[in-house]
């Protein structure tokens, strides 16, 4: 018997479409044909996993106050009370693992975690006083040990926490400003079990920088009144000369392996890998004024006042040159993010994709996690995406709107408009 050929149109859909689509080979009970075609199509959808969506853990209240995610914990702040409470939750499930109050008139800002302790201080120039850090222990909330003064960001190496004592005006503006400062200055190292590993002290009118570098500070840079450069290593806190002498109104920045001198007129940067021998001399690129830095930018070197000048490190060569002190940050593969979620060349300053739709919401090893909002008022959602340099890839979208965030792990945790902290769990890939 000869086999006729099945022929399906899909050109022009219309009242046959029902009748066509019943249509079967020979052999087949009637509807089989069309239940075969789903059948075959369900097993090419299933052959292709469904995208994870990040996975909603916890919504706490911020009551106008700081939140942090460190140690596998999310750490909600009332930072305006006096006394301020912190709160802390399980970041695997959001369960509440403690509360503390610290005593007397303590308010409390930031966080930060290693191993088994979690330190809790203020924001120096928020407080008006010098201010009092707390280390807990970060299972049970029970304290360690506290101190008067703030903690330095430091290097990851450098051992126990390196807190500063000072008076008030020196830790928020002097050192900020490289002014001379008014008193007696002193860093402290401190283990977990509160033992002082060392210390060391700065006497009254020294010009003080602390490493600007990325990664945390692992010195700092003294100019005393005689004009005499020397270093503190915040790893033992020994206090070294360096042979560099400056003026009386130089200012010196440390800036990762460079000690630079800034007079009116030049930079002279030194090599701290090389026994703080000379790199280079250049021409002031931009004017000094009391907001002046110098800091490591990705592969580059910042220069920052009321322009932002990017040198080669190696050589002190201008690069290029921006208006103003843009948030230049160092990201995944050597680059810089500007504005929005902009990646500039740090050789160059070479936008090397228009992102201003998208926004950065942390960096987690080697990729950034960029947010985007859509939606209209009352109904919007923010669609995240993966990028490692080149192009956004999103990969899912949360239903609210998100953005000061931090991540750690595979964990994010956004402010929200509605002034609470959700915490995420991202997908694994």
């Amino acid at each position: 018997m000869p086999v006729s050929a099945v022929t399906i149109d899909l050109g022009v859909i219309d009242d046959r479409w029902a009748v066509d689509a019943d249509q079967r080979p020979s052999g087949l009970p009637r509807g089989w044909g069309l239940l075969g075609v789903l059948a075959l199509l369900l097993s090419l959808v299933s052959a292709v996993p469904v995208p994870e969506r990040p996975r909603e853990v916890t919504r706490q209240p911020l009551r106008s106050g700081e939140f942090h995610l460190a140690g596998g914990a999310l750490f909600v702040l009332e930072s305006h009370k006096t006394p301020s409470p912190v709160q802390a939750f399980d970041a695997s499930d959001g369960e509440s693992r403690w509360t503390y109050t610290p005593p007397g008139l303590s308010t409390l800002s930031y966080v930060s975690a290693a191993g088994d302790l979690v330190v809790l201080s203020p924001d120096l120039c928020r407080s008006g006083v010098t201010g009092t850090t707390v280390a807990l222990d970060l299972r049970t909330g029970w304290e360690r040990w506290r101190s008067t003064g703030v903690p330095v960001r430091t290097a990851p190496g450098v051992p126990g926490t390196v807190v500063l004592r000072s008076l008030w005006s020196d830790g928020c503006t002097a050192l900020a400003a490289g002014a001379p400062t008014g008193g007696t200055l002193r860093w402290l190292a401190i283990d977990g079990a509160g033992r002082t590993l060392w210390e060391a002290a700065v006497e009254s009118g020294t010009r003080v920088a602390v490493d600007g570098a990325e990664a945390g500070a692992g010195w700092a840079a003294l100019l005393d009144r005689r004009g005499t450069v020397s270093v503190v290593d915040f790893a033992t806190g020994e206090r070294a000369a360096t042979g560099v002498t400056a003026g009386p109104e130089d200012l010196v920045e440390a800036a990762g392996d460079l000690l630079v001198v800034v007079s009116a007129t030049t930079l002279a940067a030194y090599d701290r890998r090389a026994g703080f021998a000379a790199r280079w001399t250049v021409p002031l690129p931009v004017e000094r004024t009391d907001h002046f830095a110098v800091r490591p930018c990705a592969r580059a070197l910042c220069v920052v006042s009321r322009r932002t000048a990017v040198l080669d490190p190696a050589t002190g060569a201008p690069l290029w040159m921006v208006q103003g002190r843009p948030p230049l940050t160092p990201v995944p593969g050597g680059l810089l993010s500007g504005a929005g979620a902009s990646l500039l060349d740090p050789a160059t300053g070479t936008a090397l994709a228009d992102r201003s739709d998208w926004a950065v919401l942390g960096v987690a090893g080697p990729r950034l996690l960029l947010g985007r909002v859509s939606g209209v008022s009352g109904d919007d959602t923010t669609l995240l995406a993966w990028s490692t340099g080149g192009e956004p890839a999103p990969f899912a979208t949360v239903d609210d709107v998100i953005g000061g965030c931090e991540l750690e792990g595979g964990y994010v945790a956004c402010r929200t408009p509605d002034d609470d902290v959700v915490l995420f769990r991202l997908p694994a890939r």
